[in-house]
């Protein structure tokens, strides 16, 4: 393994574990974080099975000091079975640079088909618009239209053209690469960090993706749960 390589490491025995036509789902930090809260969520509404932690050495060169202990940035690999399977990532930082994003991004998602994943849904936030809603639109995107148009009616979606900054981008591009069905979605944010109500919507929208039964997401439940669970996952 060189130097500028991403390293897995496995929890005792989930080396092989393997889920059967799975869902691939990621949670990263990124604008209002949207993915982040949402992972955290669905995380902490569902039993699950932590598989491996990746460590990169392109995170940014900093870890965070609580009570004497440091915590090095991580990204770690969640194994759901019920009441869908899913692989779930979540982690609390993405690659600086656009080298390791590539690397990492494409690690992950081989990981994630060795653990049984088929298709890859990516979530993160869209600022920038004047007027946002409530209910939050939801702009979606892949590497293929045959997927797009399987999938954005599912989530109520409307087309998105722009850009796409970071591993939400890169994670859709490694899975059509490996002929994975992939979609991303883009949830419009306003000024609040985090902006619980983009979060909600991309709960509701990877529920219905993957089967979760987690449609109805009130706002103050969605906060204290992922509140609750993002420190428990970063502890």
């Amino acid at each position: 393994m060189g130097q500028n390589e991403s390293i897995i490491v496995y929890e005792e025995g989930a080396e092989d574990y393997r889920l059967q036509d799975a869902s691939f789902i990621e949670g990263l930090p990124g604008i209002g974080l949207v993915s982040k809260v949402a992972l955290a969520y669905i995380l902490g509404k569902t039993s699950h099975r932590r598989l491996c932690r990746i460590y990169s050495p392109h995170f940014p060169s900093y870890g965070y000091v609580a009570e004497g202990k440091l915590r090095p940035h991580f990204i770690d690999i969640y194994g759901v079975e019920e009441p869908a399977p899913v692989i779930a990532m979540y982690g609390t930082s993405q690659p600086s640079t656009s080298y390791g994003q590539y690397e990492l991004c494409w690690k992950i998602i081989q990981n994630a088909v060795n653990h049984g994943a088929r298709r890859v849904f990516t979530l993160g936030g869209l600022g920038g618009k004047e007027e946002v809603s409530q209910r939050r639109r939801i702009y979606c995107s892949s590497t293929s239209p045959e997927y797009l148009r399987k999938y954005i009616g599912v989530v109520e979606g409307e087309t998105y053209g722009g850009q796409i900054v970071g591993a939400a981008g890169i994670l859709m591009v490694a899975a059509g690469m490996m002929n994975l069905e992939n979609m991303g979605m883009l949830v419009e944010i306003g000024e609040s960090m985090p902006d619980y109500y983009a979060a909600k919507r991309g709960v509701e929208a990877l529920s219905k993706l993957c089967g979760l039964g987690l449609e109805e997401v009130g706002v103050s439940e969605l906060i204290t749960v992922s509140t609750r669970t993002i420190a428990r996952l970063e502890s």
